[in-house]
């Protein structure tokens, strides 16, 4: 199933903004170099997809995966900071976008970014144009990984099919 979607996605031509191929939710979209690569993150279902690449064109990366593979660290609800990240593996390596929004400022701004991981090192973060994150909610992943039988663990911090 999921390749069938993964083959269906990279037949549309992808876009500037979150398109999330037809009728996929938009979670986050942010620029970067200058507006000249974007990072999606969408939500078709029980399925969640990172785009990486040119803001216009075909992606240079494009992950597509149930949401209960998908990492996900929900804001703990304390601090003035929101923040939340989403983490998508694929073999060796992982990618994790996160966006963050002061509440306490007056006009907040959502800062975000991307970082790049091999083996749990850090090989490199990618920020986000400033002013250029929208859609940043990676809630709907967290309803999906709890659709999916997963519970956050405040304890432990991770997902769970249970908590001790």
């Amino acid at each position: 199933m999921i390749r069938l979607v993964l083959l269906a996605l990279l037949a549309l031509p992808a876009t500037a903004r979150a398109a999330c191929f037809g009728p996929g939710e938009a979670l986050f979209h942010c620029t970067t170099n200058g507006g000249k690569k974007a990072v999606d993150i969408c939500r078709q279902g029980e399925v969640v997809i990172y785009r990486f690449g040119p803001a216009t064109g075909v992606a240079e990366m494009l992950l597509v995966q149930p949401a209960a593979a998908v990492g996900m660290t929900p804001w703990p609800g304390v601090g003035r900071v929101f923040w939340e990240e989403v983490t998508f593996d694929n073999d060796r390596y992982s990618y994790t976008v996160h966006h963050a929004t002061d509440r306490m400022d007056a006009s907040p701004v959502t800062d975000g970014g991307v970082t790049v991981a091999k083996d749990g090192a850090a090989l490199a973060t990618i920020g986000c144009d400033a002013g250029s994150v929208s859609e940043g909610d990676f809630y709907p992943v967290y309803l999906a990984k709890e659709a999916a039988g997963q519970v956050w663990c405040l304890d432990t911090q991770s997902w769970a099919h249970g908590c001790n």
